[in-house]
């Protein structure tokens, strides 16, 4: 399924430079508007004009650079989740090449139809059954804030983060909290019981994916006690969660 967007790309780059560069898979540095970010910071969108460079110097050391369209800056809040140069392998010589201008621009971005079109409207009816046979609808979450996991058993990073949404469930206990996958219950069976992962578990179901168009795992919604849907990210990181977790908070405190 094609998706027109910068961070499709992204995805599909990643596996490239694990293979070909002295960085490993799991430090993925962005450098965006001159700061650092260990992995994609959170709330950053793809939009006209958004252009990828990747960086590079004579020590395999590398990044990727966002260049921001004509007119945009990193919204305040995100400057929070930035790391030092020097915390960057390389870092000074990539922040060099960068000023240059000559690093090679490897595509650019287009509008996109994102869930951000979605953020203040009410979260839509639905009809689900979970794996223990319960049935679930809108009526069932009003009164409390609402988390929506996407996942899949073929989606690494979304297992690895699912020790860290369960400790969401023992701060903010008063949530209800979904994981929706294509996959069959017997298929996600081992996974959520092992390691486990503690949500409610919506499987062999596309309703979610196809009622917001979502083909990036991990994404996560949040919807406050209104049924208002009020953030999301796709993709996982440290200052994901932890932003996620943060407005989660928020929320549960209104």
């Amino acid at each position: 399924m094609k998706r027109n967007s910068l961070f499709l790309f992204l995805s599909m780059m990643f596996v490239w430079v694990g293979l070909c560069s002295a960085q490993t898979t799991s430090d993925k540095y962005y450098l965006i508007d001159g700061y650092f970010f260990n992995g994609m910071p959170p709330g950053v969108r793809s939009a006209e004009g958004d252009r990828l460079a990747m960086l590079q110097d004579d020590e395999g050391h590398s990044a990727w650079e966002i260049r921001l369209g004509k007119g945009k800056t990193l919204p305040e809040y995100v400057i929070k989740y930035r790391i030092p140069v020097e915390e960057v392998p390389g870092g000074e010589e990539l922040l060099r090449i960068s000023r240059s201008g000559k690093a090679p621009v490897l595509g650019i971005a287009s509008n996109s139809v994102t869930l951000d079109e979605w953020v203040g409207k009410p979260f839509p009816d639905f009809k689900v059954t979970d794996t223990t046979g319960r049935v679930w609808t809108k009526a069932d979450i009003l009164g409390k804030p609402f988390v929506l996991n996407y996942w899949h058993t073929g989606c690494g990073p979304c297992i690895k983060e699912m020790s860290d949404l369960n400790e969401w469930m023992k701060v903010c206990p008063d949530v209800t909290y979904f994981s929706t996958t294509w996959n069959t219950a017997e298929q996600i069976k081992k996974i959520v019981e092992n390691r486990p992962f503690l949500f409610t578990h919506i499987a062999d179901e596309l309703f979610f994916f196809n009622l917001f168009k979502v083909q990036v795992t991990p994404t996560t919604l949040l919807v406050d006690k209104k049924g208002i849907i009020r953030y999301w990210d796709e993709g996982t990181n440290a200052s994901k969660r932890e932003f996620l977790f943060d407005k989660l908070k928020e929320l549960s405190a209104e």
